[in-house]
């Protein structure tokens, strides 16, 4: 598997070249290379660590390969670290051509100085250039959910809408973007969720499959499940209970594991009213405290 999985069906965008917005994310949005360059997206790239080894972060790099060798040397040091504010000032100045005003959303400020940085771009580039309207926003998700806001983003700035009525639509699809994820490895997940280190300890003793959700609130466990099968179950009966019968946009995420999400997305179609679905992988940013075998799934109210 080369790069990420993008398996989706969803209407082509019809870009509008009168568009008075540019947008730019962090590359923890999982935007594929043709999304990129068909809607004109500036990416600020994460940097990947692994051991002594650092590079930047792009659409199209082996996450699958990272995973495996976070399964086959459980004692390598590996991190992602944000986008530094030079690599944003570099986004912002290429969402900038040709429009004055700039969406900048990144993964959860909670999670990641991403937001911090953008920050720092943003005021560097109005200094230079006042006239900019720059706006940064933490998204308050992360992988797949990012991933969906910046596909409404998109959407919106094809129609038209000025950065004002961006702002909107991001707030109201904010509220209503979920993510649940089942864990398979634990030995570093304490470090982002708030589960106490011994309970994973405890849990990974009795290979249990703890299933967590994420809101801007951050991570919180919800269920702890002996089997792949019954987090699976769990997973789903927590999607039913949000949607009901709702038209849904889905993102089913992995780490190292695409048969599997595969396999979910397959389910998901069947059970619910899917108006979008993408398997992807996991970013290696949650990735690296998930572990491999991780399954995840992103949806929103279409």
């Amino acid at each position: 598997m080369a790069g990420h999985n993008d398996s989706h069906h969803s209407s082509p965008h019809i870009i509008n070249s009168a568009r008075r917005v540019g947008i730019a994310v962090d590359s923890c949005a999982l935007l594929t290379p043709g999304f990129i360059e068909n809607n004109r997206i500036a990416v600020a790239p994460m940097r990947i660590n692994i051991g002594t080894d650092s590079f930047s972060d792009n659409p199209r790099l082996d996450y699958n390969a990272f995973y495996g060798l976070l399964a086959n040397e459980p004692n390598l040091t590996a991190w992602t670290a944000a986008p530094k504010p030079e690599v944003w000032l570099e986004a912002i100045s290429e969402a900038s051509r040709e429009v004055e005003s700039i969406i900048c959303i990144t993964v959860a400020a909670g999670l990641s100085a991403s937001y911090d940085s953008a920050r720092v771009a943003a005021k560097t580039a109005i200094e230079t250039n006042p006239r900019l309207d720059i706006r940064v926003i933490d998204s308050g998700t992360i992988s797949g959910a990012l991933k969906l806001m910046a596909m409404d983003v998109t959407r919106a700035v094809d129609l038209g809408m000025d950065a004002d009525e961006v702002e909107e639509v991001i707030r109201e699809k904010r509220a209503g973007l979920r993510t649940v994820a089942s864990i398979d490895a634990l030995d570093r997940m304490h470090l982002i969720a708030r589960v106490p280190h011994t309970a994973l300890v405890v849990a990974k003793s009795l290979n249990i499959k703890p299933v967590v959700t994420y809101t801007p609130d951050g991570f919180k466990l919800v269920s702890t499940p002996v089997t792949a099968g019954a987090a699976q179950r769990k997973m789903l009966s927590i999607i039913s209970d949000d949607v009901k019968d709702e038209p849904t946009k889905f993102i089913v995420l992995h780490s190292g594991a695409y048969d599997r999400a595969v396999e979910i997305s397959m389910e998901i179609r069947d059970r619910f009213d899917c108006q979008f679905m993408n398997v992807s992988d996991f970013h290696p940013f949650i990735g690296f405290y998930s572990g491999k075998g991780a399954i995840g799934i992103a949806w929103e109210p279409d």
